[in-house]
């Protein structure tokens, strides 16, 4: 697997479309790159030479298929409620949800259901600083308080790229509807054009309000930045964590500050 291929240099880009005419057919290789330049000759021949894939979380709906196929790999069964409580706190990242059935299988006797009060016991307190609680007061704009649970969330081990995906799967939804109201549309539209689900409204609306298409659109790009980092070694991702979201928090008060620190003009 060759990660972040379109920051590679020309010469390596030679080098690697040299390997790929003398590739063996039972080796697979995979290039993970945010662009692929067909200008560019190894996109190109990779383009010839392979298929591209798309890679993005599943689908909320099809979660429970997959809380259920990872429970009975374990030999364990969910309870309809622990499902629920389960996707609850882990979102829809499939890593996570894995390692939380690993634990629960490790937890409980295989010869009884994994109920609701096994998740709440088990999963439920290491996530809930670091799911909720944290993306709501980024939706809130509170960066201290946000940088507080993130904080918490780390030192009680939730993962960084585990974070990542909660931040990502919370700000998609505000970023369609804040792009929709940039168009002109009602709250009350981009609502119903989004999909917001009831429980969702408030935190919907409260992040439209927070922020505006522009600013979340640069801070998907470098949450994406921020996950290659953490795959590849390159960056501390509590430090990278803390950093996106003091500055995405604090942004709008920073310039608040400087128009009133301004003065009135003559």
């Amino acid at each position: 697997m060759v990660r972040g291929a379109e920051a590679l240099p020309e010469r390596s880009h030679e080098r690697l479309v040299q390997a790929l005419e003398r590739q063996a057919p039972q080796v697979t290789v995979a290039f993970v790159a945010r662009g692929a330049d067909q200008r560019r000759r190894l996109f190109a021949r990779v383009r010839e030479l392979g298929r591209k894939v798309a890679v993005d979380h599943p689908r909320a709906g099809e979660m429970p298929e997959w809380a259920e196929r990872f429970a009975r790999e374990r030999g364990h069964r969910l309870a309809e409620d622990a499902r629920a409580v389960l996707l609850e706190c882990v979102g829809r990242d499939l890593l996570v949800l894995a390692s939380e059935i690993d634990k629960l299988a490790a937890a409980v006797p295989a010869e009884r259901p994994i109920e609701a009060a096994d998740v709440l016991r088990v999963s439920a307190p290491g996530r809930e600083h670091g799911t909720f609680e944290m993306t709501d007061a980024v939706l809130a704009r509170d960066p201290a308080r946000a940088s507080r649970l993130l904080a918490h969330a780390l030192d009680e081990g939730a993962q960084p790229i585990a974070l990542i995906g909660a931040l990502a799967a919370t700000l998609k939804p505000i970023l369609a509807g804040a792009e929709l109201m940039a168009q002109g549309r009602r709250l009350e539209d981009a609502e119903r054009a989004v999909g917001v689900n009831p429980y969702q409204r408030r935190t919907f609306q409260q992040g439209v309000r927070a922020y505006g298409a522009r600013e979340l659109r640069r801070a998907f790009v470098r949450l994406a930045d921020i996950d290659l980092a953490i795959k590849t070694g390159t960056g501390d991702g509590r430090a990278l964590l803390e950093d996106w979201v003091l500055r995405l928090c604090a942004r709008r008060a920073t310039r608040s500050a400087g128009r009133a620190s301004a003065g009135p003009r003559a």
